[in-house]
């Protein structure tokens, strides 16, 4: 949005969350958590710890010591190449369920806050083509190609899930940079033609490609989806972590069977005023537990092959038939039918 003040690089944004799988990648070629920790306060365990919380100033050490170890300018690219909607949480449930592939991508555009305060997208439409431009909303030049390289790769690979590869897609990435290796190389990596020395980086596809039928679509999961998506851009941080965001830190970390008593200890405060600050939060405990429960749920069904009576199990139900009654108020849909859904778009 023109205009907009970009966010301050010193205070927590987000999650860890997309950073495991960039853990993952440089552990192939060798690199360790303790070296892209280097001039950071992280510990090497709680990079890979989900829902660990980093600053924006935080992920630019990360990427510019992963810059520098892996010596790969592409790295951004491979990076997003290898992720799945359903590592993207709710927001790619709502754009895996979406009807065709211009509502998908709409729904990626409203909600891309909810996923990362580093950059935004946006929408513009011509007569024949449409893009999705890449804008910085956070004060990191340094990472800037990284996060843009990442998302124009996860687009790609989103729009080709969803259209099966339709030979209508027929994508391009524009880059802002010049090649950093010869064009064949990024153009075999990603797939699709790739354009340099442009004025911003953007995805461009054909007008035509937004009416690209989307074949896991279900409106009712769509709805549910596109529910919790308005509540996490809600709830999104701006320049500082609150309370409520403590508490699922804690959540995620220890289990969702903590009690109000037990987080309230390790917060060192006590019940009631951990019960009367959230409700100033317009939260409760219970409704995080629900929340945290939610998210844990769909993350575990689509990116592992745990038995759903061990997810259960592992969220705190001791009767797998009340999770799944659970879930289904949640999503609209079974938990096995959900990883039905995501298990082919890893």
């Amino acid at each position: 949005m023109p205009g907009r003040q970009e966010i301050s690089a010193v205070h927590p944004l987000f999650t860890n969350e997309y950073l495991i799988p960039l853990l993952e990648l440089l552990a192939n070629r060798g690199i360790s958590p303790a070296q892209l920790v280097t001039n950071t306060r992280l510990s090497p365990r709680a990079l890979g710890q989900p829902g660990t919380h980093i600053s924006a100033r935080e992920y630019d050490q990360i990427v510019r010591n992963a810059y520098r170890l892996s010596n790969d300018p592409l790295l951004g690219l491979e990076h997003g190449r290898r992720m799945s909607i359903a590592s993207h949480g709710f927001l790619g449930f709502a754009v895996m369920a979406s009807e065709t592939l211009g509502e998908g991508l709409s729904l990626a555009v409203r909600y891309a806050g909810t996923r990362t305060g580093l950059a935004r997208i946006r929408f513009r439409q011509g007569q024949d083509e449409c893009a999705l431009e890449i804008i910085r909303a956070a004060a990191l030049p340094d990472s800037y190609p990284f996060i843009a390289h990442n998302i124009l790769s996860t687009l790609v690979t989103i729009a080709r899930f969803l259209t099966r590869n339709n030979d209508i897609l027929a994508p391009i990435i524009r880059l802002v940079e010049s090649a950093q290796r010869p064009v064949a190389f990024y153009e075999q990596l990603l797939g699709c033609d790739v354009e340099f020395n442009c004025d911003q980086y953007e995805l461009v596809l054909p007008k035509a490609a937004l009416s690209l039928e989307v074949s896991t679509a279900n409106s009712v999961a769509r709805h549910s989806a596109e529910q919790e998506c308005e509540r996490l851009l809600a709830e999104a941080p701006g320049e500082h972590i609150d309370l409520a965001s403590r508490v699922r830190t804690l959540l995620i970390s220890y289990g969702s069977g903590l009690s109000l008593e037990d987080v309230a200890e390790r917060l060192r405060i006590s019940a009631r005023s951990l019960n009367r600050q959230l409700a100033q939060l317009n939260t409760s405990f219970r409704k995080m537990v629900e929340e945290v429960r939610r998210e844990q749920a769909t993350r575990l069904l689509g990116n592992s092959s745990m038995k759903v009576s061990e997810i259960a199990e592992q969220l705190g139900y001791t009767d797998t038939s009340n999770f799944v009654r659970a879930f289904r108020k949640w999503m609209g849909i079974t938990p096995l039918n959900y990883r039905k859904l995501t298990k082919h778009v890893s």
